[in-house]
């Protein structure tokens, strides 16, 4: 039986993750599924840049997102006077990081809501109760779920979407090598989850644990239902819901 703990995120996703899991004590395996690009075409996100003063608000869902964006705000060295730009929403804490210093103030949604919702869908909810009216900025990968935009449009609110970078997921071979070297599998990512799904077979799938409700319910939606889900997309609940799987037989339900 496979002993290894397989981190499937992209590189610099959790910080400090593999080390708290082999400080368990776990064998560890760092093996990421996905990767990242800058967008083809960056026209659509400096056309958006030249006009801020038009948003109400602006929207990241993910550090990688919010990382590219700052990025591209400040190429050549420049930096925008914050009356410039407007008022910003992130949907946790590692993604309101990534804003620091080049956005101020960022509002997050509470945190239990995050937990219980699901972090985008936590943040249009909070963006909403505000009375945030648009257009929102929504800065975002070309692989994205749509509970952000879709949300705020059905509260009424404009949303212009902008890619700022590419996810490129990896083959499927590199799937199933990673879950066959697993005892527990950590999957960060929905798109991650629906390609592990499609490419290993009912019988040769380890417990797997999701790092948030939204990649819990693409794992169950493509037949693959996780086994734990943490409570919140954090080191330390990745950490205590890998804990619970090793403590338990066989790491608990398929």
């Amino acid at each position: 039986m496979p002993d290894a703990v397989v981190v499937t995120a992209s590189a610099g996703s959790f910080q400090g993750l593999v080390e708290a899991l082999r400080a368990l004590p776990a064998v560890v395996e760092e093996r990421p599924l996905m990767t990242f690009a800058p967008p083809l075409d960056w026209g659509p996100l400096d056309q958006a840049l030249g006009k801020l003063a038009r948003f109400d608000a602006l929207a990241v869902t993910s550090p990688r997102a919010a990382a590219a964006f700052s990025a591209r705000l400040t190429a050549g060295g420049s930096k925008r006077p914050p009356e410039t730009l407007p008022p910003a929403w992130a949907a946790g804490a590692g993604t309101a990081a990534a804003l620091d210093g080049i956005v101020e103030p960022v509002r997050t949604p509470p945190e239990r809501a995050a937990g219980e919702l699901g972090a985008a869908a936590a943040l249009a909810g909070a963006m909403l109760a505000a009375g945030v009216r648009g257009p929102v900025l929504f800065p975002c990968g070309e692989i994205r779920r749509e509970e952000l935009p879709a949300r705020l449009r059905a509260g009424g609110v404009e949303v212009e979407e902008v890619v700022c970078y590419r996810s490129v997921l990896a083959g499927e071979a590199a799937a199933r090598n990673a879950a066959e070297r697993a005892r527990v599998l950590v999957v960060a990512s929905p798109s991650v989850a629906e390609l592990l799904a499609r490419t290993c077979p009912a019988g040769r799938r380890p417990p797997l644990l999701a790092a948030g409700p939204t990649t819990a319910a693409a794992a169950e939606a493509s037949g693959w239902p996780p086994s734990a889900v943490a409570a919140r997309p954090t080191v330390d609940a990745i950490v205590a819901g890998v804990r619970t799987l090793l403590a338990t037989p066989d790491g608990g339900p398929a």
